[in-house]
């Protein structure tokens, strides 16, 4: 037994509910996760501290990614659950702007090329009558 009192506990020792990230977090722990990943980033100078974070993602069967964050911080630690709607959004997203980036970089290419008199590979070997 410990010798605080219910006010004197330290935050850690908390009594309070479970929060949404906990009761997501006891749901899908157990399933198929990566190992979590710690990013630790500071900005230019210091400015704003620096920050860490701890990504986990779990894939239960027969359903989509579940993301599970904490960030520390000057600020302390917030906790985020991405559920499998919102990590399916970024990864539509990642998608998108990965063809974007591959369709612009084809186009330099293209033109690249075209201004240096090389023909693309399905006109090379053609003969013209």
């Amino acid at each position: 037994m410990s010798n605080y009192k219910e006010q004197e506990r330290p935050p850690h020792f908390s009594t309070a509910q479970p929060d949404a990230y906990d009761r997501a977090y006891g749901q899908i722990e157990g399933f198929p996760h990566t190992r979590p990943s710690t990013i630790t980033t500071g900005n230019a100078m210091g400015v704003g501290g620096v920050r860490s974070y701890i990504v986990q993602t779990f894939r239960p069967p027969e359903m989509e990614d579940s993301l599970f964050i904490q960030i520390t911080g000057p600020e302390g630690l917030q906790r985020i659950h991405l559920p499998p709607k919102v990590t399916r959004v970024i990864a539509r997203q990642h998608n998108a702007m990965t063809e974007k980036s591959r369709s612009l970089a084809g186009k330099v290419r293209a033109a690249a090329d075209k201004a240096a008199g090389i023909q693309p590979g399905f006109m090379r070997g053609k003969k013209t009558a």
